[in-house]
């Protein structure tokens, strides 16, 4: 798979098992930046107020823009929210969060077995939930003169991009998303039909 391609959740899965009377509340939810998963992680702690420990791990985007984030709280370092993100890694899946909470039943489970209980909360969300494959996207504003316009949507339409907004002020400018890979190849085109005269601005813009 590119690494632009990755799959992610189609919506919130829950998962519930226990380890030694430890219960482990697995749930996971497709986020799309990390102001969503930090939105999902804190519904998830007041959901479960009570419980001893809700460690997570996130994974958003893809290629030069992928975020990867781990939170193990209070357990010990390492094993709970990095098992819980190589799963994710292993998986090329992105653009989710999993919640892994803990109520700890009395009984130590040592590194191996911590780790073990929370690299299953990501696995069991996963298995249950329903996958759909996405690709990140580059997203810009591209203006040229009204006699260029025309040979500018042909060269968008030959690589795949996809026409977001439009504009006809004294100039022509188009909003479009292009599939990473061919933008080294539009903006070479894009300068050639332009002759050096169009403005190509890149923007940040959620999928």
């Amino acid at each position: 798979m590119s690494k632009y391609r990755y799959r992610t959740l189609r919506e919130q899965v829950r998962a519930r098992f226990v380890v030694k009377n430890s219960r482990f509340i697995a749930t996971a939810a497709p986020v799309t930046d990390e102001a969503a998963a930090r939105r999902f992680i804190d519904r998830v702690r007041k959901e479960f107020p009570d419980a001893t420990h809700h460690p997570y791990a996130y994974r958003i985007g893809a290629g030069s823009s992928l975020v990867e984030r781990t939170f193990d709280d209070r357990e010990p370092a390492g094993t709970a929210g990095l098992p819980m993100l190589q799963l994710l890694q292993g998986r090329e899946l992105s653009d989710l969060a999993v919640v892994g909470t803990r109520y700890f039943g009395g009984i130590k489970l040592g590194i191996g077995g911590l780790t073990r209980a929370y690299r299953q909360c990501a696995r069991l969300c996963i298995e249950e939930s329903s996958l759909v494959e996405r690709e990140q996207l580059y997203y810009c504003r591209l203006t040229v003169s009204y006699e260029e316009i025309g040979a500018l949507l042909r060269q968008l339409e030959s690589v795949g991009g996809e026409i977001i907004d439009t504009a006809y002020t004294a100039e022509a400018s188009v909003i479009v998303a292009l599939p990473y890979p061919v933008v080294g190849t539009m903006k070479e085109r894009f300068n050639e039909l332009s002759r050096g005269s169009g403005r190509w601005e890149p923007l940040e813009m959620s999928p």
